[in-house]
């Protein structure tokens, strides 16, 4: 059988061309580093665009020698396949942690913030957390075009509802300035991609008002070890992703446990008093110090310091048997930043005692705890 050569102008060249541009940008995600939970960091687009790049040269090799290439008409099978798993990967960890109700915590420290003390991304993952049941809902929304994406016959449906929904997150992301506009936005691009594989279908269906018959997937020119060989290593891989959002699924749920726990300082606390150590002696921090922290918030493993004009958010663990906090506090980007550790002392339940480190200053902060409720879970 011949092949010819796509046309520079062909749709079959530049659908060609993409699939490799598409799996070096999905690639290039495994070589992101970052200090903490957001994106968007100048090394990101740099690997993004190594990837794009690489891709396209790729693709471009690909199409000059597409005649000499044994199975070629197979590659670019094989790379649609390899973007609908890793999207599928990505959908599932994403949708698991909602699933779980982890992403958003609903926290008494948002429901006692003022609106001007939170920025744009932490007023939408206060709105998003206020409901475990739409929060869950958003999950779903995220993990049923994930599994949809793990086979051949459902992935026309699953990658449908795929662009809808990150087109969903893109926005988000970009209107409340949330730190992932970069992988979100690539990641509605690989599911546009898939989808636009069925342009023609899709068309005719929606708006050409024709008969549009099942597509058929001929596989009667493969040798026979070709086609269990693929088969084979599919189940398998598919084995191995649901393997892993099983396992992820049990870690986010352990997760859930920690944040659920109430350590012994456990509730939303007034600051009375701050004591601030200098040239020897406890004195009392004016009032107009930055570091006079006037509200602390410990709810499970998560927790908030602050004042009418700073306001940080650490994770938690708590040494009851030593009376010691470890607090690895993040930046505005979600960074941690080396940990810290505080003494507490609790005088009777409704007092609490703290001695640390905040901002670069030793303090000793007199606690009482407050009494209104500040979470309706």
């Amino acid at each position: 059988m011949t092949k010819d050569k796509s046309a520079l102008t062909s749709i079959k060249f530049w659908n060609a061309t993409l699939s490799f541009a598409m799996v070096g940008a999905a690639t290039s995600v495994l070589f992101q580093q970052t200090g903490g939970t957001c994106g968007d960091y100048p090394q990101h687009f740099q690997v993004l665009y190594i990837g794009l790049i690489a891709g396209l040269s790729i693709g471009f090799v690909y199409n000059l020698f597409l005649n000499k290439i044994p199975n070629s008409s197979l590659i670019l099978s094989a790379n649609i396949t390899l973007i609908r798993y890793f999207l599928a990967c990505i959908l599932l960890a994403y949708g698991i942690v909602k699933v779980m109700a982890t992403q958003f915590p609903h926290m008494m420290a948002n429901m006692d913030a003022r609106f001007i003390e939170l920025n744009p991304m932490r007023v939408a993952w206060t709105f998003f957390g206020y409901s475990k049941g739409y929060q869950m809902f958003l999950g779903w929304g995220e993990m049923i075009p994930g599994l949809l994406l793990l086979f051949r016959r459902t992935t026309l449906l699953g990658a449908l509802i795929a662009v809808i929904v990150m087109l969903n997150v893109f926005l988000i992301n970009v209107f409340f300035d949330v730190c992932l506009k970069l992988n979100s936005g690539l990641y509605l691009a690989l599911s546009l991609y898939l989808l636009l594989q069925n342009f023609e279908r899709l068309w005719n269906f929606f708006f050409a008002n024709r008969i549009v018959l099942p597509e058929i997937h001929s596989s009667t020119d493969r040798p026979s070890w070709l086609k269990l060989s693929n088969t084979i290593f599919n189940m398998l891989v598919v084995i191995v992703i649901l393997g892993w959002a099983i396992k992820k699924t049990y870690e986010t749920y352990q997760y859930s446990n920690r944040l659920a726990s109430l350590p012994s300082v456990q509730g939303a606390w007034k600051v009375e008093k701050v004591d601030k150590w200098k040239d020897g002696n406890w004195k009392s921090a004016d009032p107009t110090d930055s570091v006079c922290a006037n509200r602390i918030f410990f709810e499970g493993s998560l927790g908030v310091i602050k004042n009418d004009f700073i306001r940080d958010r650490f994770i938690l663990s708590v040494d009851e048997s030593k009376k010691l906090l470890t607090c690895s506090f993040r930046t505005a980007n979600n960074e941690f930043i080396p940990p810290v550790q505080w003494r507490f002392e609790k005088l009777d339940p409704d007092s609490l005692e703290l001695f640390g480190k905040w901002r670069g200053d030793s303090l000793r902060m007199k606690c009482v705890l407050r009494k209104e409720k500040l979470t309706r879970f």
